[in-house]
């Protein structure tokens, strides 16, 4: 065995040294913290992704329940009321708005229906939705087949986040306009101008409805 070869294998015996686990230990260091850094990434990108679609559905949700109550409103219905046995209609009698929009005074303009029961077929119910503070409410009543019919109770928060809600209404004759005092019935069109805040800022979204049929 030649000097050279005695070398390599008592090297081989000894082990590492200490440089070497020390570098190794090292290298290990700067994977473990480039996985890290990855899987942290992974995770926060998640998680904004999980919140960016929860705060659309909750948009999807407000504004596809204000579209489905409008198209739902009460148009042929209230031109003949339910007869009640008890308590004939009087000729003269009034008879109750579809829908109804109320501005002016504090706060944000509110919007009041009557719409078809999706539930109760052949009954009425009303409706309101309304913004206090930053939250956009939905008020439904119970659903009833005569009048007079019972006013909305247990309101509920369907948005959250606002930080502007507006209502305009269509006229054929003035075109688009807000209810800037006393309420206006059976409007021909109506939008709704909405923002809430989001992670980039403020979002605003635009929901146009045509009522006039």
């Amino acid at each position: 065995m030649n000097a050279s070869h005695a070398r390599c294998t008592t090297r081989k015996a000894a082990g590492f040294t200490l440089i070497e686990v020390m570098v190794a230990i090292m290298l290990m260091a700067i994977v473990s913290m480039i996985a890290w850094r990855g899987l942290d990434g992974i995770a926060r990108a998640r998680t904004h992704l999980e919140d960016s679609t929860e705060h659309t559905a909750q948009l999807m949700r407000a504004l596809n329940q204000l579209k489905r109550d409008l198209d739902m409103r009460a148009t042929t219905e209230l031109m003949a009321p339910v007869d009640d046995q008890e308590n004939p209609p009087v000729e003269d009698r009034s008879l109750p708005v579809a829908v109804k929009v109320q501005g002016g005074g504090p706060g944000s303009p509110k919007l009041a229906l009557i719409r078809n029961s999706a539930d109760r077929k052949g009954t009425l119910q009303r409706v309101r939705w309304w913004v206090e503070g930053d939250t956009l409410y939905r008020a439904s009543a119970q659903p009833r087949e005569r009048y007079p019919l019972p006013a909305p109770r247990d309101a509920v928060a369907v948005l959250e986040g606002l930080t502007k809600f507006s209502i305009r209404i269509w006229q054929p004759s003035k075109g688009w306009s807000t209810v800037s005092s006393a309420e206006l019935n059976n409007p021909a069109g109506l939008e709704v101008r909405l923002s809430r805040r989001g992670s980039q800022g403020d979002e605003n979204y635009r929901l146009v409805m045509n009522l006039d049929d």
